[in-house]
């Protein structure tokens, strides 16, 4: 039968224990002592232990002809040139990764199937390095932490890396706490109530989720309604705002809530399905069911079935948090009947922001407390502060700025996703919006369209000026010498309608090649195939999408001295394909191909190499390939 063997990026994250296993003791007993003892003395190099042996693995596999499909991955360059910028040292990296692909290569031409094997081999991004330039480093958690950034409490998905901020060492650690020592009225309460969520991953770019504003101002007005000597003129005052806030939401909570349960029952009716079959599980398994992988799927279910009963805990806890919120009554309104956390729920951000919750956001109580407005009612105004999170992102800027290359301001752009569009707030007066609508034949077209001073009123309309075109816009299109469009036209060809195809052809060599389509995949996906996953991706997604300015990142660490990739520059997306294969493979020789494709193509075009197409996949086959009679 056909088989498979792959490295550990594919199906898992991390290598096997018997790779691990077996790349010690090839370590300890393949060496000299003399070796070993020096390398004891400077250290294991036990990252390079690990790629001989699935290098190892791999050859092994290769005089199989039962194995049909093999894959190797390696992460050196990618962590050598986070290291450097130097040339050097990057140039003797990429010079043992073609030693290894000619190793391959000619394990290939000695194998049982030299004729119907290809080799494939694909980056999976670029990066950002430049030699005499190193990547600057702003560190987002604590600027979040601060006063100026709202002194929230930030979970983050990478350790900050410093002593005062871990509360354990755990290397499987999937989240950390950074609490703010700032908070104006959440002290001690980081582990209850995070109120930011950074996703750092990427480095040139951070996805940032904040708490619902609403729920923060609920928070802070029952934190204030416990003070005992509060005026009786403000107490009333702010219980009639707590439930005309609280009104307001209820409507949208109750259907939400509604809706929750009803998939809540769903996933518990799977879970116990998925228990039966857990129970009826052998104890034991044969050497021919551990062949057929009978044991790891087994495995993979019980890790499903955990997750599964987590979401059950988690989502029911918010739901019923919820549930009590709602069904507080002015009538009978006492703030000392309850624990604040019996109402507002620990743990969860809640729904989205709008933008113009993020415009107004609310960080804590004004300095002076609650105050009551000449008419009565509590002065919004005055007994909150508030953040407009997109004017104070965007000024961040730093002083004594060393590399006169680099600019002081870390922030490139802020995207985020709006009615029919996405919106692209560079400065005040510097913005974009993207417009996006499929056509007749249900292909997405988009058009750019410059803005400035964007504002979101509270009914949610959208109100902005739209100023002439000019060079600093965000993406820079109009002022790109490598835009394969003619400068007298740009002006009119950003404003109309194109397919996404006479984008990449136009933009793809660009500063920013892959800014327009890049945004519209990220922030502007395609419905779920189940209102269960439509919700946990709309109650997932991230607020503000920040991208960093060249040569800056927002690694927590704080210093990444070599390069980065995760924004939408050129430099950081370009990847490499190339392609070759044995006489009976119809792979041609020597073709180089111009046009550009996405990394949607990968996987089309090699089954269509295969003679297995699949037209239901995204992303166009490399025409190229196939068009050479072969």
């Amino acid at each position: 039968d056909p088989q498979r063997y792959q490295s550990f990026q594919l199906l898992q994250r991390g290598v096997r224990w018997t790779t691990l296993e077996s790349s010690l003791r090839s370590k300890f007993t393949s060496r000299p002592l003399k070796d070993l003892f020096d390398e004891w003395q400077t250290g294991f190099a036990m990252s390079s232990s690990i790629s001989e042996q699935m290098e190892r693995e791999l050859m092994r596999k290769l005089k199989d002809p039962r194995v049909r499909y093999l894959d190797y991955f390696s992460g050196e360059f990618d962590h050598v040139a986070h290291l450097t910028p130097d040339r050097v040292a990057q140039l003797h990296t990429l010079q043992s990764i073609d030693a290894l692909v000619g190793r391959v290569w000619s394990a290939i031409a000695s194998s049982p199937l030299p004729d119907t094997t290809a080799l494939v081999v694909v980056s999976d991004h670029g990066m950002n390095t430049e030699e005499g330039v190193y990547s600057q480093g702003y560190n987002l958690v604590d600027w979040f932490t601060s006063a100026a950034g709202g002194a929230h409490h930030v979970i983050t998905n990478r350790h900050p890396m410093t002593e005062f901020k871990l509360k354990g060492i755990d290397p499987f650690v999937s989240e950390v706490i950074t609490p703010s020592q700032e908070s104006a009225y959440l002290a001690g309460e980081s582990g209850q109530y995070p109120t930011v969520v950074l996703d750092l991953d990427g480095n040139e770019r951070a996805s940032i989720g904040l708490r619902n504003n609403t729920l923060n101002l609920l928070q802070i007005l029952l934190e204030q309604l416990t003070r005992k000597r509060l005026p009786g003129n403000v107490r009333r005052a702010a219980i009639d705002a707590f439930f005309e806030i609280l009104g307001r939401e209820r409507p949208a909570w109750t259907r939400n809530v509604a809706a929750l349960e009803e998939e809540l029952r769903a996933l518990r009716a799977r879970i116990e399905m998925q228990q039966k079959r857990a129970g009826a599980e052998p104890s034991q398994w044969t050497r021919e069911q551990r062949d057929l992988g009978l044991d790891k799927d087994a495995r993979r279910q019980a890790n499903r079935l955990e997750a599964w009963k987590a979401e059950d805990r988690a989502y029911s806890d918010y739901a019923s948090t919820i549930s009590r919120l709602l069904a507080l009554d002015p009538s009978d309104f006492d703030p000392g009947k309850f624990k604040i956390e019996e109402v507002i729920p620990r743990r969860s951000l809640g729904e989205p922001n709008s933008i113009h919750a993020l415009q107004n956001y609310v960080v804590g109580p004004g300095p002076d407390g609650l105050l009551v407005a000449a008419n009565g009612n509590l002065d919004m105004e005055k007994s909150f502060r508030t953040l407009d999170y997109f004017s104070a992102i965007g000024a961040l800027s730093v002083r004594n700025n060393v590399q006169k290359a680099v600019s002081p301001h870390p922030v490139d752009f802020i995207a985020v996703p709006v009615k029919d569009g996405i919106w692209l707030r560079g400065s005040e007066d510097r913005q974009a919006l993207v417009f996006t609508r499929h056509n007749a034949a249900g292909r997405l077209e988009l058009r750019y369209m410059p803005v400035s001073h964007l504002k979101q009123d509270a009914a949610g309309e959208l109100h902005y000026d739209c100023p002439d075109w000019s060079a600093g816009f965000p993406l820079e299109l109009l002022e790109d010498p490598l835009l394969d469009v003619p400068p007298a036209e740009r002006e009119a060809w950003l404003g109309e309608w194109h397919e996404e195809l006479d984008w990449l052809r136009a933009v793809y060599r660009t500063k920013y090649s892959n800014g327009i389509i890049g945004l519209a995949e990220e922030l502007l996906s395609d419905p779920a195939p189940s209102p269960y996953l439509e919700r946990k991706r709309r109650l997932r997604r991230a607020d503000l999408l920040v991208f960093a300015s060249d040569h800056w990142n927002f690694n927590v660490r704080g210093f990444n001295p070599g390069g980065n990739h995760g924004s939408l520059l050129r430099v950081s997306t370009h990847s490499v394909l190339l392609i070759s294969g044995g006489k009976d493979t119809g792979i041609p020789r020597g073709l180089r191909v111009a046009t550009p494709y996405d990394s949607l193509s990968f996987v089309p075009t090699i089954l269509a190499l295969m003679g297995k197409p699949e037209p239901a996949l995204p992303g166009p086959v490399i025409a190229e390939l196939l068009a050479t009679g072969h």
